[in-house]
């Protein structure tokens, strides 16, 4: 049994259930309509003298500035169609940005929006629903709709989009905020090999949690200096991780903000009677935060003098690295 048909609004294309075995065609999604008692939520041109302004081969006709979403816009109407886009006989109707020079370089606009026009018979607003994201840049500053209404359907008074030579058409523009971030690597031919040696004194007279810091230092055109807990760092308010904990430091101060360095880093704990020293490696994105590691080596190995770490209450820590690439997040 066939389905029944719905109700079509002239001059507008929708899909109807025919029987099998038919299928309906298909149809741009532009072309659904939707019939609705509120206006636009953004904006309403309403031409008053309809015919004079077809007639005086005015291709296009440009609305007023106006707001939407944080951006400015302008409605564009071409009464006799966009030939260009070969729709003559029909209303062409285009939303475009206003002013973009104060968008800087490399602008992305994503946007949603629909086109109105008034049916001033039944009292509705009549709109092609198209829930396609937009997207506003650079080379492309205007989207829309070719054939938005034949100008039979149009002009037809019984259809109510023209009435007494007036008619309106509205838009309403919704924009898809982005939070998303981008990150990109620029990598360096020939990286820097660094390398700096720290030897920290008293290493048994540190019986407190902290933090120590050496001489900074300069390497690959930054400041650095090498970070050392040399009682472990505490992991939550009763253990403490009973590792020492390593890390290399960047001197941010004068560093781009939303820069990291993309940087290969070996740090080494010295052993000074029998050179077998201890070591890891691993490549770090160092910025604010240090890159090292946490559980460098267990205290009980670092204090065991049969490894050699610690001589006549000494140590020896050495970092060696280089930058392989500068990180930009944006």
């Amino acid at each position: 049994m066939a389905s029944p048909h719905k109700r079509s609004k002239p001059g507008f294309t929708q899909q109807v259930p025919l029987p099998e075995p038919f299928a309906p065609l298909p149809v741009p999604p532009y072309q659904t309509f939707h019939e609705r008692d509120a206006p636009p939520s953004h904006y309403l041109f309403k031409i008053l003298s309809f015919s004079m302004l077809s007639k005086a081969s005015i291709k296009k006709y440009y609305s007023s500035e106006f707001e939407a979403g944080g951006y400015k816009w302008i409605l564009s109407v071409y009464p006799i169609g966009d030939k260009t886009k070969d729709a003559q006989d029909h209303i062409s109707i285009y939303l475009e940005l206003a002013d973009t020079t104060k968008l800087g370089t490399c602008w992305e606009i994503n946007s949603t929006f629909n086109f109105f026009v008034y049916d001033q018979v039944r009292d509705k607003y009549v709109s092609h629903q198209d829930a396609k994201v937009k997207r506003f840049h650079f080379m492309k500053t205007q989207w829309g709709i070719p054939k938005f209404i034949d100008h039979e359907t149009f002009n037809n008074p019984s259809n109510g989009y023209l009435v007494n030579d007036s008619c309106t058409f509205g838009v309403e523009v919704f924009i898809i905020k982005n939070t998303f971030k981008v990150e990109s690597i620029s990598m360096i031919s020939s990286p820097m090999k660094c390398k700096y040696s720290w030897k920290f004194n008293g290493v048994s007279r540190r019986t407190d949690q902290g933090l120590y810091e050496s001489r900074e230092f300069f390497g690959a055109d930054y400041k650095w200096s090498i970070l050392f807990w040399p009682n472990g760092i505490k992991e939550d308010a009763q253990l403490w991780n009973n590792y020492i904990t390593l890390g290399l430091h960047l001197d941010i101060s004068n560093f781009p903000s939303g820069k990291k360095l993309f940087t290969h880093l070996t740090l080494r704990m010295m052993d000074q009677i029998n050179y077998d020293h201890y070591e890891q490696s691993d490549t770090k994105l160092i910025s604010l935060v240090a890159g090292g590691f946490r559980q460098f080596i267990s205290l009980a190995k670092f204090r065991d003098p049969e490894n050699g770490f610690l001589v006549d209450d000494a140590c020896i820590i050495e970092a060696e690295f280089e930058v392989l690439g500068i990180v930009t997040v944006e």
